[in-house]
């Protein structure tokens, strides 16, 4: 690469006790470098950030950064204090590295926060990983890296994110299971696969292709290897006295052929559950209203489930997605209106924070409560080690407490657990946040093949397009329901925008000038006026503009809108008067 390295990784290694989780890395990070990180729960993609971020101390190796570099760290899970304030939190424990306020409320702003004395406490998921992105961005590093930034954020301010991350003319690496999101942002990507790291060029898309080719060259040499040692061993077996007269060095590397192979074992997840039938009457829901004290979430939605409904459920952050799952799941009562269950309907649910983790408990004893058998799509039963197995839990981690688990692991558990009591109603909140792409790929393969009704909320754009086709988008206090996926919504989204628009700024027409009843020095004011009102007016569409790009930075942004107040009054007071002088022309 052309540009400059700003940190070095030499020969990085990390283990705990005799197991590796990063082994041996060595490469550069370079300026301008868009670094998405992938790899399985629990290839160590956390440890990695943690280690480039100066967190965390890697057992050998060393990290050597240009000097004076300037690292911003958002990490999956940050650490609030649940009596501070919103801006309280954003502001750095250091006060010579503080902003002016303004600065922090407009990149607030831009995130749909505007709340800036709300306890961090009351706030929703959402608005939480709002405010510790804000706070990164703010310290305008030169290195920004990000843990999965995308959690718990609506599709919004993802997309905002998005064109806010490509604009930035910094080294950015993070770790997402957004594959639209890599794809936009990504100009390389790194894999964790068994504690070794490989890269590719370009986006996931160009990824995609490359581990294809990655992998057909892998089994073409271990083709040729399985080749080379059919000879070998044919050779060995001519009996001992042959071997003895054939040199060491022969017998030692068809040892090497036999321990050598170039292929990753690398089971898949297996997801298989029995799916009852359903009934006549699946799932209605009438006139639902819901408020939290006078704040109102949603208003009247109506619906009765048909068999085989895939619905997807959009809005912003804190608009009552969760809380209408949890009304049809029983854990919530509505205000106004009913929910009428099918009685051969069951549901299963898999809710966004799972509040039932015994950190002591063990893997096994997690789901060995619930049952110890478990009935499978053919109608056998196996143990719950078996699924646990399926699941990608082998004997050895079945013995390891929850709290040894990876975040993406603990939800690969969770979901297991919400999805093996056979239900033929699969609600999912936020399915996709901490889960691999790879799980994610195979529990999509699943739901496709599923033989009952999805009801889902979720950011992850692909997911959506993937599992759904039917809609249920949040505006204005009401669920709209739109019939087609998240791609051909958005569509839609920006056809209705761009006819606002057009509605908002008609061409003005304004009449022609009639000097009759003017004084001369009325006259010369008058067309005085008409030309700085053109000019502020153009004026006014070009810092609008401007202030539309995503590149930005938040003193840029703050200075434009202070503009525009300004040059938006001054053009208030002189149409007035060209209105003034207008009306007496025309008399």
């Amino acid at each position: 690469m052309a540009n400059d390295v700003i940190l070095t990784i030499e020969n990085v290694s990390l283990s705990y006790g005799d197991r590796y989780i990063i082994k041996d890395a060595a490469f550069g990070i370079h300026e301008g470098d868009k670094l998405g990180v992938l790899g399985i729960n629990g290839s160590g993609k956390t440890t990695l950030l943690r280690i480039l971020s100066r967190v965390l101390t890697p057992s050998s190796g060393n990290i050597t950064p240009r000097k004076n570099l300037k690292i911003g760290y958002l990490e999956q899970d940050p650490f609030f204090s649940e009596d501070s304030t919103v801006m309280q939190h954003l502001l750095p424990d250091d006060p010579k590295e503080q902003k002016a306020e303004h600065v922090y409320k407009a990149l607030l702003s831009k995130l749909g926060i505007d709340t800036y004395d709300k306890p961090m406490q009351l706030l929703s998921g959402g608005q939480r990983r709002k405010v510790d992105i804000a706070k990164v961005l703010a310290t305008e590093p030169e290195l920004l890296i990000l843990d999965e930034p995308t959690n718990h954020l609506d599709l919004d301010t993802i997309e905002w994110l998005q064109d806010y991350l490509i604009s930035l003319k910094i080294a950015l690496i993070f770790v997402t299971h957004d594959r639209y999101f890599l794809d936009a942002v990504c100009n390389r990507i790194m894999e964790i696969e068994q504690s070794k790291i490989y890269f590719y060029e370009g986006n996931y898309s160009d990824y995609v292709k490359g581990k294809l080719i990655r992998e057909q060259d892998t089994l073409r040499k271990e083709t040729r290897r399985q080749a080379q040692l059919s000879k070998e061993l044919a050779w060995l077996s001519r009996g001992a006295k042959a071997r003895a007269t054939k040199p060491k060095n022969h017998v030692d590397r068809v040892k090497e052929l036999i321990s050598k192979s170039y292929l990753i074992e690398q089971q898949d997840l297996d997801i298989s559950f029995q799916t009852d039938r359903m009934g006549r009457t699946i799932l209605e829901l009438h006139k639902l209203s819901k408020s939290y004290g006078s704040s109102p979430l949603f208003e009247e939605l109506d619906h009765n489930f048909q068999p085989l409904e895939r619905i997807g459920i959009l809005g912003p952050n804190g608009c009552g997605k969760t809380t209408l799952l949890r009304m049809i799941t029983g854990d919530v009562n509505p205000d106004i209106g009913n929910i009428k269950l099918g009685l051969n309907t069951h549901i299963a649910y898999y809710k966004q924070d799972e509040d039932s983790f015994d950190p002591k408990l063990s893997v096994y004893e997690y789901i060995a409560q619930y049952a110890e058998s478990i009935r499978t799509a053919d109608g056998s039963k196996v143990s719950a080690t078996e699924m646990l197995n399926r699941f990608l839990f082998d004997g050895k981690m079945q013995q390891q407490k929850l709290s040894a688990l990876s975040g993406g692991e603990r939800k690969r558990l969770y979901l297991l657990k919400s999805l093996m009591f056979g239900a033929n109603f699969i609600i999912l909140d936020e399915p996709t946040n901490d889960l691999d792409i790879r799980t994610l790929e195979i529990l999509e393969d699943y739901l496709d093949a599923f033989k009952g009704c999805l009801l889902v909320v979720s950011h992850d754009r692909f997911f959506l397009d993937r599992c759904v086709d039917y809609l249920f988008i949040h505006e204005n206090g009401r669920f709209r329901k739109f019939a087609g996926n998240y791609s051909d919504y958005l569509l839609v989204k920006r056809y209705e925008k761009e006819e606002r628009e057009e509605a908002a700024n008609p061409e003005i027409m304004r009449p022609k000038r009639i000097n009759k009843g003017l004084s001369y020095n009325e006259q010369r004011e008058f067309a005085g006026l008409e030309t700085r009102i053109q000019e502020l007016e153009a004026k006014l569409s070009e810092l609008e503009e401007r202030l539309s790009l995503p590149n930005l930075k938040v003193q840029e942004y703050s200075n434009l809108a202070s503009e525009i107040d300004q040059l938006n009054s001054e053009h208030a007071k002189i149409f007035e008067r060209w209105v003034e002088l207008s009306d007496k022309a025309s008399l």
